[in-house]
Formats: structure tokens, C-alpha cells, sequence
């Protein structure tokens, strides 16, 4: 098993709230000269997971019959 294999998880939109303001903090406090794609490419991941999810939940709605009362 290499470093790159990646794994799927399942975590709350809290958690992935927690992970990404964790990496916000690191950035900010890291030396300025650190290359960050690494970092870059977490932040897509988890910001596309809930972006996905939530694009999902409002296709979902969108389908769902008006109520005529």
C-alpha cells in the first residue's frame, strides 16, 4: 500500500467544518515559503464532498411535487 491510496471515510459536515478551519489555521501560522498544493488539493476534496452533497439534497427537491392546497 503506497502514501497516495486513498480511503473513504465518512465524516460529518461537521468534522470536515473542523478539518478545513484546522487547515485554514495551519496555513496562516506555517512559513510563508511552504508550498501549499498539497493543502489545496484536501480543501477541494472536502469543500467538493459538501458542495456535492448539498447540490444532490436541492436536485432532490427540485423534483419533488408543489403542494397545491
Amino acid at each position: 500500500m503506497s502514501i497516495n491510496t486513498p480511503f473513504n471515510v465518512t465524516l460529518t459536515e461537521g468534522q470536515i467544518g473542523v478539518i478545513l478551519c484546522s487547515l485554514e489555521k495551519y496555513v496562516k501560522d506555517a512559513d510563508p515559503n511552504y508550498q501549499y498544493s498539497e493543502i489545496d488539493t484536501i480543501f477541494e476534496i472536502l469543500e467538493g464532498a459538501v458542495d456535492k452533497y448539498y447540490n444532490k439534497l436541492e436536485a432532490a427537491r427540485k423534483k419533488q411535487p408543489k403542494a397545491e392546497w
